[in-house]
């Protein structure tokens, strides 16, 4: 069984899994990126383990200036030469389409692999959903980051049969740590881009409420982006004790989670949100909105972590109660260790070779 996986770019969090899958299949797994990297990502990374191949780059912004469409028109060209039995598709790019175009002209399976959700998607527009049922109903099986994926394929009325999980993940063990409450420096952190769709001018208005109830508040802030001078000058003006790292190298966020106390992870929307892997490996519990993905699965509200609205003076009340009592915090942080042990590289791969052989024994 040949298997082409079209994807965007080598991202961290992934390139651990193909590993995995790659060790499994070997050289009849094959990975094709649109591109080698997109403008807003950092990472330094070494996918030398596994089979890929890199398009014609081909890509544009969208309107919010972070997100990017690929449109690679050498990926059919590519296929015919892999000559794939399955085809997996990441997302709706162009570049996907004519993926699943290729599958579909020369009878291969298609899978469909994402980690969006139903409120991630709902400002679709109607043809975005044409384009998707289309694509849904000519797939053999169906991949998800996690529960609330797998809710979004059931709303287009997949069978919960050809649904399969490959939850996002992290290396667990490199975050892990031993400090304790009284051992971490910072009593609250921001890691993300520092842009609207994250909120930092909310985290700003959550710690000044903090601050007025827990004098000398200590902040820890990781991330860049244009809203990086309108944070700072909030903070400054609320008298907020706050340490700025900049960007910070994946192997060096290990040190900064296990200094903190809670993480705050303000999003407007945000499929996932592996941040909250990092720090709930840490210890370091997560309060985050309703409008990230990794709520009901990875975050258990109130139990591995908190999802509140959208209302600073709720999220300083739960800040307060946290901080003002440690065995609360320790009670929640051991929580967070033990719910993210299961969203590991294994697990994950895991899901992706089930789909493909799922699919492969349905054909013969």
């Amino acid at each position: 069984m040949k298997i082409a996986l079209v994807t965007n770019i080598p991202v961290p969090y992934r390139i651990p899994v193909f590993q995995k899958i790659s060790n499994k299949f070997g050289n009849q797994f094959v990975v094709i990126y649109a591109a080698r990297h997109e403008p807003n990502r950092l990472w330094k990374l070494d996918i030398t383990q596994f089979k890929h191949i890199f398009l014609k780059e081909n890509m544009y912004s969208k309107k919010d200036g972070f997100n990017f469409v690929h449109n690679n028109y050498d990926v059919w060209g590519c296929l015919l030469d892999v000559r794939p039995d399955v085809v997996i598709t990441t997302g709706f790019n162009p570049t996907h389409l004519y993926a699943w175009m290729y599958a579909m002209v020369f009878r291969k399976k298609h899978i469909c692999m994402t980690d969006s959700w139903i409120e991630s998607e709902k400002s679709l527009s109607l043809i975005h959903k044409i384009v998707r049922k289309i694509v849904f109903k000519s797939s053999s099986a169906f991949i998800g980051a996690g529960e609330n994926s797998l809710s979004l394929y059931k709303s287009y009325g997949i069978h919960k049969n050809k649904l399969f999980k490959s939850c996002l993940c992290i290396e667990n063990n490199r975050f892990a740590n031993s400090k304790s409450f009284n051992d971490r420096e910072y009593d609250l952190i921001f890691s993300g881009h520092l842009a609207e769709h994250k909120l930092p001018l909310f985290f700003a208005d959550v710690v000044e409420n903090v601050s007025k109830k827990i004098p000398n508040i200590r902040v820890l802030i990781i991330g860049d982006g244009p809203l990086k001078n309108e944070l700072f000058s909030k903070l400054d003006v609320a008298g907020i004790d706050y340490y700025y790292a900049g960007f910070v190298p994946q192997g060096e966020l290990p040190k900064y989670y296990a200094n903190a106390k809670l993480l705050l992870f303000t999003t407007k929307m945000d499929a996932w949100g592996v941040i909250i892997n990092e720090a709930m490996a840490s210890g370091t519990p997560v309060l985050s909105t309703p409008y990230t993905g990794a709520k009901n699965d990875l975050i258990i509200d109130g139990e591995s972590g908190f999802i509140l609205d959208l209302d600073a003076d709720i999220w300083s009340d739960k800040i307060t109660e946290l901080i003002c009592n440690p065995d609360l915090w320790k009670k929640t942080s051991l929580n967070a260790k033990k719910s993210v042990r299961s969203f590991n590289f294994s697990n994950s791969a895991n899901g992706i070779i089930e789909a493909c052989e799922y699919v492969y024994e349905k054909k013969t």
